[in-house]
């Protein structure tokens, strides 16, 4: 980062350009009406060239008074002033500046350059500079606060989203681009505000992952191709990063790529520059994390649904259903509410398999699937148990109800029709909940002999087990 020099001093207390100063043969009477009348406890003390040649200060005068019979005519280049003054230039730290101050015990620091003083640091004005520093950085710093609560959102579209919106209002940009490449895909995402520049004119994608990995903040010039399209220098070019797993520096787990870059700032000044310099060091972290953390959450979703989703049939899987039963049961219990379930077989599964192929079982298990999936109610829940077993759970559903679904869903599967392959039944067996002494297990039980009392009975029917 930065740090603040002397010329930053100027945006903070407006000094005025011209500065105060006295030629080396004027006498002290003068120096003292000019400190006067001007209010000011310093001069710059300038050759018959105009060159920097000392300082005069109050301190300076009253030492002379105390120590010598100091006479009002008296110059200052014999007699009064320091010729062999401690300067510093417009380019000088700020942080020097102070240090200059404590060791020598002084109050003021001219400014010179090339030999001729260009100004008058004081300690008034060094502060000023500070106090005002403090005050800006404070702001900013609550600014990201208020953003990092807004990037709680688990998406991670949302998150650039807002961070295209929100971030170049806090710099006071008019022109941003947040790009970002993904791991192990040729598709990059690309948020604009203001920026026409083309996605070929950005950097490769080794570029961003070397910028990124570096984590370096960049702040100065724009490249050629930024202006032809309107761009106007200073830039702020942030890198950003997401990873697999929170804490993990090592490279094969950082998932994505990217950065947030800005221009055509208002004001552009050098204070500013500062400044936006400790925001983005701020801002880089908060958006890292929070993009992580969004990173992780999708990565999590996506597991648990593949977890909880047969790949095949896109119903639900066996750890579904059981999770779900058992839930069911103690709301049962508790409010006295009567649900059912029931258990689906395809009829001669495996004659389909031999006969036209697994291809063609798989088809007849997607098209049972999305019969079931386009009958059932919002609160109702398809799973595959297993092969080619189905289980239909129907909570506040009475038996003589579920029964009609059932029904209906066997007449539904009778017709479809696949090349190849006869037509296609079912067999079912149907629990009702029995009381608050019927279990997850029970229930299962007395579906699974009802399906079996099905296949005994000649299959393509619904056998109700009321009791075990």
């Amino acid at each position: 980062m930065r740090k603040a020099i002397v010329k930053d001093i100027e945006q903070v207390v407006k000094q005025p350009k011209r500065i105060l100063s006295i030629k080396e043969d004027e006498t002290a009477a003068e120096a003292a009406k000019k400190m006067s009348s001007n209010h000011v406890g310093c001069l710059v003390v300038l050759n018959a060239q105009g060159e920097f040649a000392g300082v005069l200060s109050e301190r300076d005068m009253l030492a002379k008074v105390l120590a010598t019979s100091l006479s009002p005519d008296n110059v200052l280049n014999k007699d009064i002033m320091t010729p062999n003054a401690i300067y510093c230039n417009t380019d000088t730290e700020m942080a020097k500046v102070e240090q200059l101050m404590a060791k020598h015990n002084i109050r003021h620091v001219p400014v010179v350059e090339n030999g001729i003083p260009v100004g008058m640091i004081s300690s008034r004005d060094v502060i000023a500079y500070r106090l005002h520093s403090n005050k800006a950085m404070k702001a900013a710093a609550e600014q990201l606060a208020i953003l990092s609560a807004k990037l709680k959102d688990p998406d991670f579209n949302n998150i650039l989203k807002i961070v295209i919106n929100e971030v170049p209002r806090i710099f006071e940009a008019d022109r941003s681009i947040l790009y970002f490449a993904q791991k192990h895909s040729s598709t990059s995402m690309i948020y604009r505000k203001g920026c026409s520049l083309s996605e070929e004119d950005l950097p490769t994608q080794q570029k961003i992952t070397e910028l990124s990995e570096n984590g370096w903040i960049i702040c100065g010039k724009i490249c050629d191709k930024c202006i032809k399209s309107g761009g106007e220098a200073p830039r702020l070019v942030i890198p950003l990063s997401t990873c697999e797993q929170p804490g993990d520096s090592d490279n094969t787990s950082i998932s994505h790529h990217g950065f947030i870059c800005m221009c055509r700032f208002n004001p552009p000044s050098a204070e500013q520059e500062e400044l936006q310099l400790y925001k983005a060091s701020l801002l880089q972290e908060i958006l890292n994390v929070n993009l992580t953390n969004s990173k992780l959450y999708q990565n999590y979703q996506k597991a648990r649904h593949d977890s909880e989703t047969d790949p095949l049939t896109g119903v639900g899987t066996r750890r579904v259903i059981e999770k779900a039963l058992k839930a069911e049961c103690a709301r049962a219990i508790r409010y006295n509410r009567s649900f059912c379930i029931a258990i689906a077989d395809i009829d001669n599964f495996k004659q389909i398999n031999d006969n036209a192929g697994h291809a063609a079982g798989d088809k007849v298990l997607q098209e049972l699937a999305k019969i079931m999936r386009s009958n059932v109610r919002e609160m109702d829940i398809v799973a595959r148990y297993g092969g080619d077993e189905f289980v239909i759970l129907m909570p506040e559903t009475k038996i003589s109800d579920a029964n009609v679904l059932l029904e209906r869903l066997r007449h539904q599967i009778e017709t479809i029709s696949l090349p190849n392959i006869p037509s296609v039944t079912i067999s079912c067996g149907l629990a009702e909940w029995d009381g608050s002494s019927d279990t997850a297990e029970l229930m299962m039980k007395r579906a699974d002999a009802g399906l079996y009392a099905a296949k005994r009975a000649g299959r393509n029917r619904i056998i109700c087990e009321i009791c075990a």
